[in-house]
């Protein structure tokens, strides 16, 4: 049986924020997707409001699109609500993303709200330990 060592390194090593440039053109990665792929069409920013809608699926397929569309509502400033009520899929990539995405607003003094959480998203990051981490509510057991 293995175990894991509780550490105060990163959660993760790789931060894509810090790879993207002021740049409006499309990021390319190699693979033909960029940040104008379908994926994008799922997601929403209402820059009125600064909320962004994660759609029904977060996962590596929607991570490029995800991305942009995040990285825009860190430029709008002010409090971001994400909305992850119709999330019912969600993998590794999309976690990290989540957690990238929450790491960076608090580095800019952005606060970070969520209007809803699917249940995949909430059992998904308290698996990972992650609640905190995504300033995810923690629930109280009955």
């Amino acid at each position: 049986m293995t175990t894991r060592k509780n550490s105060s390194g990163p959660v993760m090593n790789h931060d894509p924020f810090q790879e993207m440039g002021t740049s409006a053109e499309s990021a390319d990665d190699g693979v033909g997707l960029n940040a104008t792929s379908p994926a994008a069409e799922v997601t929403a920013l209402d820059a009125k409001e600064n909320i962004v809608t994660l759609g029904e699926s977060l996962t590596i397929q929607e991570v490029a699109g995800m991305l942009e569309t995040l990285r825009r509502s860190l430029e709008l400033g002010g409090t971001v609500t994400l909305n992850a009520g119709d999330l019912d899929q969600v993998d590794g990539a999309g976690i990290q993303l989540l957690c990238t995405f929450v790491k960076e607003a608090v580095n800019q003094h952005i606060e970070v709200k969520w209007s809803a959480t699917a249940e995949k998203l909430q059992s998904a990051a308290e698996l990972l330990g992650l609640l905190e981490v995504l300033n995810l509510p923690i629930k109280q057991a009955a």
